[in-house]
């Protein structure tokens, strides 16, 4: 296995993509009349629930999708929640209302930001078939807004973004129950508008480029003000390929820091996938990649753990052994990989299956605590029994399965396919991010064919005076913000905290205003936000009182450790603002006949690791020990640093 942590990423072939599905900030859902705050918390005990199965008929209508055949084989039974009041288009008994222009508005918006050179005259709005039940219709209703744009990266790179459409959420999974097989939804989100914004998968060629895509993408989401905010208004999802490899998306990458790790798991185990399918050409023949296998009852050999009419099952995988057990991420091996699949189809738990190279004493499940009891089962003399049974050679593998008999068909039979999969490299699917940054089967990536025009809603013609109307707009690009503040010597995450917090046009007022750029990221940012969490109401301070706070401390005529506090006694007052506040409390600063004292007890008492140092070290050293051992709310500033500096060249 490759080592995740030092990569050529070029020599490998990486490339990235990157799927950013964002809730507008607006006052009414996509297609219908109703509020978009249905529930107010999931905890809420629902008014009335009611339940649907979805079925499909196959082989009726000609081919069908690969994806909606999977979730066709999970059975789900999906329960919604929601209050008696719900809109009858979320329970899909009625037609689609008039779409929510405003919400469309804002997916021009942010086309016109992310430098789209084609907008649409005419909207069409599209099915997308969903059959996992997070959507009652079965499908969920997309319009693209705008196509060919791009974002710029530091290093003059520019990321094509090929498509911004405007679409509505999707439910809200709750919980599941009965091995995963019913399926609890809430619908509060279900329609809500959402924008969703697409880069070209060829474009990103490192983690580090996919990282600055995702940020502005993200901090241009923050600037225009149309996105909703909060835990799961965004949701982010790359595509990652590799040389030899194939399209893989993964679903859940939230956190910005761990892009590079995920990266590298994803790159790793396409790199393996790609190895065990040259061995498995190098032993097989033609004959052997697509011969299926019986399903063969082993439950004799393993009576001790069968229950009921639990049956042990077995089949032979040709040409697998030593590469199941393959590690194709850290802790996890191919046999695990495919497991895990088979337990998201049928329900059957991944502990109640187990393969052949998990006899070997370096099994992944091994290593671990809490080995399933099938894996410990396992030993030399049932082992050969078993490949005697099931007629296999040195170079096969096998698979057993352990509940009942339909269950464990249904799951072998899932596991045989991914074997075949094997075969021809890297599958396309679409992936879960776990909690260990490796990820697991999903679904099947759909096909083309699932999107297909929306017979309920006419064509929506746009005019040309509202594309004028909204090209004109003033847009602030993040990217510029970016580089001007990165020339001041802010890092990445400081600008997304002066972006995300909108502050970005009082830093600008303030720098202008000729205050240093790091003692004003300071004051609007971390001083602001350590009162907030003091349950200080800091959201009421204005520019003014930023302006006026700063000023004292420039002129000296208080300590800017003292800043905080001083706004912390201004905002527990009532006072009009706060240069009323430091009108009446002004006479406060303190003579030098009470603070040169304890000065000059500081000044002898230097330590002598710091007789060596520069005065400003020094004088920064004395001004803490200063503020730690006295309660003085202010001082005049330049008057104690100049004391500081006579005593010491005395």
């Amino acid at each position: 296995m490759l080592d995740p942590n030092n990569l050529d990423w070029k020599a490998l072939g990486f490339t990235a993509g990157l799927e950013v599905h964002h809730q507008l900030q607006t006052d009414r859902k996509l297609f219908c009349n109703c509020t978009t705050n249905l529930l107010s918390t999931v905890n809420t005990k629902p008014d009335y629930t009611f339940v649907r199965y979805f079925r499909a008929v196959l082989g009726e209508m000609g081919d069908y999708d690969a994806g909606m055949l999977v979730e066709y084989e999970k059975k789900y039974q999906v329960i919604y929640h929601s209050y008696d009041h719900l809109c009858t288009y979320e329970m899909d008994e009625t037609p689609p209302f008039w779409p929510n222009m405003k919400a469309i508005e804002h997916g021009f918006d942010l086309a016109f930001l992310f430098n789209c050179s084609a907008f649409v005259d005419e909207l069409q709005v599209n099915r997308k078939q969903y059959l996992d039940g997070s959507i009652t219709t079965g499908f969920q209703r997309t319009m693209t807004v705008a196509r060919d744009g791009y974002v710029p990266l530091s290093n003059g790179k520019k990321v094509r973004i090929p498509n911004i459409l405007v679409e509505e959420d999707a439910a809200r999974k709750v919980k599941t129950e009965n091995d995963g097989r019913t399926v609890y939804y809430n619908l509060d989100r279900l329609g809500v508008p959402l924008v969703e914004i697409i880069t070209n998968n060829e474009d990103i060629e490192t983690p580090q480029e996919l990282q600055e895509t995702a940020y502005l993408i993200g901090l241009g989401l923050r600037t225009t003000g149309i996105g909703k905010r909060g835990l799961g208004t965004v949701r982010q999802d790359v595509n990652i390929s590799i040389r030899g490899g194939d399209r893989v998306e993964l679903k859940g990458v939230q956190d910005l820091r761990k892009f590079e790790e995920i990266c590298a798991r994803e790159v790793v185990r396409q790199h393996a996938l790609i190895e065990i399918t040259q061995e498995l050409k190098n032993r097989s023949t033609p004959d052997e990649k697509r011969t299926p296998f019986i399903f063969v009852d082993l439950t004799h050999l393993f009576e001790e753990l069968v229950e009921g009419e639990k049956r042990v099952l077995g089949i032979k995988l040709p040409n697998f052994n030593g590469l199941i057990g393959k590690e194709i991420q850290p802790g996890k091996d191919l046999g695990i990989d495919m497991i895990e699949k088979a337990e998201l189809i049928t329900g059957l738990d991944k502990r109640l299956m187990a393969h052949s190279d998990e006899l070997q004493d370096e099994a992944i499940r091994k290593k671990g605590t809490n080995i399933p009891e099938l894996i410990l089962s396992l030993n030399t003399t049932n082992d050969a029994e078993i490949r005697t049974i099931l007629d296999m050679s040195e170079k096969d593998a096998y698979v057993l399965a352990l509940g009942p008999q339909e269950r464990a068909i249904h799951a072998l039979n899932k596991i045989q396919g991914r074997a075949f999969a094997a075969y021809d490299g890297v599958p396309q699917e679409t992936r879960r991010v776990t909690k260990d940054l490796n990820s697991e089967f999903l679904r099947v990536i759909h096909g083309k064919d699932r999107i297909y025009p929306d017979t309920d809603t006419p064509p929506i013609m746009v005019e040309p005076e509202l594309i004028e109307k909204l090209a004109a707009k003033k847009r602030t690009a993040p990217w510029s913000m970016v580089n001007c503040l990165g020339k001041k010597g802010f890092s990445l995450e400081e600008i997304g905290l002066i972006i995300r917090d909108d502050r970005i046009s009082t830093f600008h007022e303030l720098v202008v205003a000729g205050f240093e750029p790091r003692k004003i990221f300071s004051l609007i940012i971390e001083v602001v936000r350590n009162l907030s969490r003091k349950n200080i109401l800091a959201e009421s301070l204005t520019v003014d009182d930023f302006k006026a706070v700063l000023a004292l401390e420039k002129e000296g005529k208080i300590g800017y450790s003292f800043i905080a506090k001083l706004l912390e006694y201004y905002l527990s007052g009532s006072h009009e603002n706060f240069v009323a506040y430091w009108k009446e409390n002004e006479e406060k600063v303190i003579n030098e006949t009470d603070w040169k004292p304890i000065i000059e007890e500081i000044v002898r008492s230097i330590p002598e690791e710091l007789v060596e140092k520069t005065t400003n070290q020094k004088v920064g050293w004395i001004f803490s020990q200063f503020n730690t051992q006295t309660s003085f709310k202010f001082y005049n500033n330049n008057e104690v640093a100049n004391t500081i500096r006579g005593l010491l060249q005395e």
